[in-house]
């Protein structure tokens, strides 16, 4: 009899132990009725008693994420920048999301959002005026490397409840890093060349940048950082002819919307003060989508490889 009992036990053992595993290889869970947690950039825990199906966006980076991580049913607006080609990239997916949004709360709360999700540049008044609305904030600390995009996709991609599109988007991106990095790994360090990166304010783009990331994946070496410039700074003639890049990266867009980039770019070429600098003299003034180049989404691997591409067209191709 107690023969019959133990093998009786280890039979249902058997069934509960093959039910967890099945379940385990079967994907998410359900969630449970207290829904569940997820700790933002300024360590804010936020709850959610479920997914969120009504997304409202307050950056363009978190546009770019949120159509690559949700169905354009969950996304109740975008932001204004959306439709803008010269700085968005989903020009063509933001058409599935009809609303759009500036960072105003009154606009925002009218959406009735389940989550809002936001980079800590935006003020701290307007987080505080949603919260005390009842509105569900998520903030992000705004990248500054390649490296930290990632991280804001992971955790994006967590608060939405989408973790393994989360890893996918990350995984591509490393990908096609590790494909540039192995094209440009032939150039000998001698041979690398040095970029600059102008704006419609001038050389910029320094230590500490975004930019200065792209550029170490590309590799090339930002003239502004190797002159000791910071991430805000701006560049005088006198540096830039001291500088003496390779190549100049011009602009594509202007965010005021009053200068048209091929005539700043005909001002630098003809520029008196920069006459005897490399990039006039081998007529190397190549633009650079700035939809790339200030991506702060997956979107920023397209700037490493536009800028290698621009400085080894033979390995990569223009």
């Amino acid at each position: 009899m107690k023969r019959f009992v133990t093998a009786g036990l280890f039979l249902i053992l058997c069934g509960l132990l093959l039910t967890g595993c099945l379940g385990r290889l079967s994907g998410p869970q359900p969630q449970s009725s207290q829904g569940y947690e997820a700790k933002d950039g300024t360590g804010y825990v936020l709850k959610l008693p479920h997914k969120p199906v009504r997304i409202v966006s307050l950056s363009i980076g978190t546009d770019e994420i949120l159509m690559a991580l949700v169905a354009a049913d969950r996304v109740a607006a975008l932001t204004y920048l959306a439709d803008n080609g010269g700085i968005s990239n989903i020009t063509e997916q933001a058409g599935l999301i009809p609303v759009r949004v500036k960072a105003s709360a009154e606009q925002v709360i009218a959406l009735k959002p389940d989550l809002v999700l936001l980079p800590d540049w935006q003020p701290l008044e307007l987080v505080q005026l949603l919260r005390d609305a009842g509105v569900p904030v998520y903030v992000y600390k705004d990248p500054s490397t390649i490296d930290e995009v990632k991280k804001v996709i992971a955790a994006i991609a967590g608060v939405v409840g989408e973790e393994e599109k989360g890893r996918l988007l990350v995984a591509e991106m490393d990908a096609e890093l590790a494909r540039i990095a192995e094209k440009v790994r032939a150039v000998p360090e001698k041979r690398r060349k040095v970029v600059l990166q102008f704006t419609v304010m001038g050389g910029s783009g320094g230590t500490g940048s975004t930019f200065d990331d792209i550029c170490r994946k590309a590799g090339v070496i930002n003239g502004a950082a190797k002159a000791g410039m910071g991430m805000n700074e701006l560049l005088s003639k006198e540096q830039i002819v001291e500088i003496n890049p390779d190549i100049f990266l011009m602009p594509t867009w202007d965010a005021t919307g009053k200068q048209d980039p091929e005539k700043f770019k005909e001002d630098i070429r003809s520029d008196p003060a920069l006459q005897t600098v490399t990039a006039i003299r081998d007529n190397k003034l190549i633009p650079v989508p700035d939809r790339h180049v200030y991506a702060s989404s997956q979107y920023i691997v397209r700037a490493v490889r536009d800028i290698a591409a621009a400085a080894y067209p033979d390995l990569l191709g223009q």
